[in-house]
């Protein structure tokens, strides 16, 4: 169950029990031995519907340890983060790839004319697109499967995939590298605020194949 149902399901079941989100533990164990005693099927001509509504409402914050009588009762239990891995949709890497080519087109005529080749070039070895993304909790690992260059490169990343909107949102973010090949590079904070909304830490990993994303996966 995700975070938001459990928020739901704790507060659906508080309702049932007659009692609101300020409810202690002491109160939603007096409010189930109240509904427990007036309709328990055995004891009354009330609807066995009722109570059943109630018994489950009650099991599921006793679960969820709202309802003990130890000193950290009424706290709910953190929910466990699962990672994920979301492999990226053709969609989204076709807007990587034409945000990429539009940022080349701001290169003068001339300039694309002269350098034509060159541009090819720096189009296939230093700027990049990620296959995947893997999430866990509000940190992204972006695995991109080519290999950073040295010096200048260029990155078109999906920067909304927290924030929830249908649409995606993609920026394209330059940085340096001293080396090539296989590497990490960790997103600055004043780029994460401004540019991955939701989002607690951003990494890049370079030359990331089913391998790295697997390993992501299996680490604690």
């Amino acid at each position: 169950m995700e975070p938001v149902d459990r928020i739901r399901a704790r507060a659906e079941a508080l309702h049932v029990l007659g009692l609101n989100q300020q409810a202690g533990s002491a109160d939603i164990r007096n409010a189930w031995r109240q509904i427990a005693f007036h309709a328990h099927p055995d004891c009354s001509s009330s609807d066995a519907a009722d109570f059943t509504r109630a018994k489950e409402a009650y099991d599921l914050l006793r679960e969820e340890g709202l309802a003990g009588k130890a000193a950290d009762a009424g706290k709910p239990k953190r929910p466990k983060l699962r990672k994920r891995v979301i492999t990226l949709e053709d969609a989204d890497i076709d807007a990587c790839r034409s945000l990429l080519d539009k940022a080349l087109a701001h290169v003068s005529e001339e300039q694309e004319a002269n350098q034509a080749e060159a541009t090819v070039d720096l189009r296939a070895d230093s700027d990049h697109i990620p296959e995947a993304i893997g999430c866990y909790g509000r940190n992204l690992t972006y695995f991109v499967p080519s290999s950073v260059c040295e010096g200048a490169n260029r990155i078109a990343l999906p920067t909304s995939i927290l924030a929830g909107t249908r649409r995606t949102e993609t920026e394209v973010l330059s940085f340096q590298c001293k080396e090539a090949g296989a590497g990490e590079v960790v997103v600055p904070e004043t780029i994460l605020n401004r540019k991955f909304p939701g989002a607690k830490s951003v990494r890049i990993r370079f030359e990331a194949d089913q391998k790295t994303q697997d390993e992501f996966w299996l680490a604690s």
